[in-house]
């Protein structure tokens, strides 16, 4: 779990520096790599994070949705 972490806040990162999309891509594969029991917690919030983070303006972009998707699952 701790690898996942460092995953995603290496995404938000990237996000912070200007690329939504490589951000959700690899939010996304940091998630989708846990069984579905253990994305919850710290690191749905963490992920929930990022994706807040993304101006609505890049929320019809399709790595943004698959991160939704994700998030909803």
């Amino acid at each position: 779990m701790t690898r996942t972490l460092l995953h995603i806040d290496a995404a938000a990162c990237s996000h912070h520096d200007g690329n939504t999309e490589q951000a959700c891509r690899r939010t996304v594969a940091a998630l989708t790599a846990l069984p579905a029991d253990h994305r919850t917690g710290l690191v749905r919030r963490r992920a929930l994070d990022l994706y807040e983070a993304i101006p609505a303006q890049h929320h019809g972009e399709r790595a943004v949705r698959e991160l939704r998707a994700v998030l909803a699952a």
